[in-house]
């Protein structure tokens, strides 16, 4: 289970892609997702002037834990289960999308609502060659940041952001509802659960009192460049 728990980890972090809307929201999102094979998870998603803070039950008792800054486009991964923190630079821009090679994504918004815990959401459908995803979207609570690398597998695959992720990217709306399929059969679910809408303290976006950064580069140079020490 170690094995994966950096991809986990990444994945929660690069819940990012896109910079706040013009109405901003400041509190914390709680919501669950899966990919359609192993049980939901929750996801508490907390966001405050540019910051995201994302924090992922991966197993019981195992909290995956990632912030990101977005002025210094940088992303802060607490390590689980150890007192430990890694920095490293985000992926990309704030804002830019990631390019999906020979796919093409279709936005399509349709005169469906629907009020999903007290937030009244329109209804999008992304259509790509590869999937119908159903987009249960709001106005109320400015722009989604993405779900990135989320449901990232063994090894980290499935690290670039979904085709309906880059469909939305720049859009000002969030989306409180997202259920993907191809054909029949589901690939990937997201369910917003709560809202709170309060005051984040900055500490809260910062490694806690006691956790030593860990340095990757320092740790392969001592082991000549091969992490196994081999």
């Amino acid at each position: 289970m170690k094995k994966l728990l950096l991809p986990v980890l990444l994945a929660a972090a690069l819940l990012s892609a896109n910079a706040l809307a013009a109405k901003t929201f400041e509190g914390t999102v709680k919501m669950t997702i899966t990919d359609g094979r192993s049980k939901a998870m929750p996801l508490s998603y907390s966001i405050k002037e540019g910051l995201l803070r994302t924090d992922m039950t991966v197993e019981e008792g195992m909290t995956a834990t990632s912030i990101m800054d977005f002025a210094k486009q940088e992303m802060i991964m607490l390590m689980p289960g150890q007192p430990m923190y890694m920095v490293m630079p985000m992926k990309r821009p704030v804002g830019e999308a990631v390019e999906h090679k020979g796919e093409d994504v279709v936005l399509e918004k349709t005169g469906e609502t629907e009020t999903i815990i007290g937030y009244k959401c329109t209804k999008y459908l992304a259509k790509s060659k590869d999937a119908v995803t159903e987009i249960w979207a709001t106005d109320e609570l400015g722009a989604f940041m993405g779900m990135g690398n989320a449901m990232a597998g063994p090894g980290g695959k499935g690290a670039a952001p979904q085709a309906w992720e880059n469909a939305i990217v720049g859009k000002s709306f969030f989306p409180l509802r997202v259920v993907s399929t191809n054909g029949k059969k589901q690939k990937f679910r997201m369910d917003v659960t709560a809202v709170e809408s309060k005051s984040l303290p900055a500490s809260f976006f910062a490694p806690p009192a006691g956790y030593e950064k860990f340095d990757m580069g320092a740790m392969m140079k001592g082991m000549g460049g091969n992490p196994f020490g081999r």
